[in-house]
């Protein structure tokens, strides 16, 4: 497996997998193409974005999209998305594209990593060195 960096020929491609992804459990969202290839465009649109995408035998397998977040005395990198085709999952996909990034991040002097996940997730970023912060994410639907 290949952990390398997106391009713009790889929008469709990763949005599909993007898509296969979420369709599962435990999210069961139902993405369709359209929206998929619009959410893929918006964030490595974003300021000083970054995709990367796991191949196997020439295929996108998994996707890590994200961009840096400047603050006060440090940047950091936030990760939008990061997914893995439902045949792949729990094969080292996720955690390959996370340590990739790392070392992405490292030649920028990129030294912290956030993300919002789901509480089924949970375990798995914390397996990958991730660990809850002092931040709540709150949200309202109106």
């Amino acid at each position: 497996m290949e952990i390398r960096v997106v391009n713009h020929n790889d929008i469709e491609e990763l949005a599909g997998v993007m898509g296969q992804a979420y369709s599962e459990e435990p999210w069961n969202e139902a993405w369709v193409q359209e929206k998929a290839v619009r959410r893929v465009q918006s964030i490595l649109c974003g300021f000083e974005a970054l995709g990367l995408a796991a191949v196997e035998d020439g295929e996108i397998i998994g996707g890590l999209l994200g961009f840096v977040d400047p603050y006060a005395d440090y940047d950091m990198f936030f990760v939008s998305e990061i997914f893995v085709a439902p045949k792949w999952k729990r094969k080292g996909v996720g955690r390959k594209l996370l340590s990739a990034l790392e070392e992405q991040l490292k030649v920028k002097d990129i030294y912290t990593i956030e993300l919002v996940s789901i509480n089924d997730n949970l375990e798995f970023y914390k397996k990958c060195g991730l660990n809850n912060g002092d931040v709540n994410c709150l949200g309202k639907s109106f």
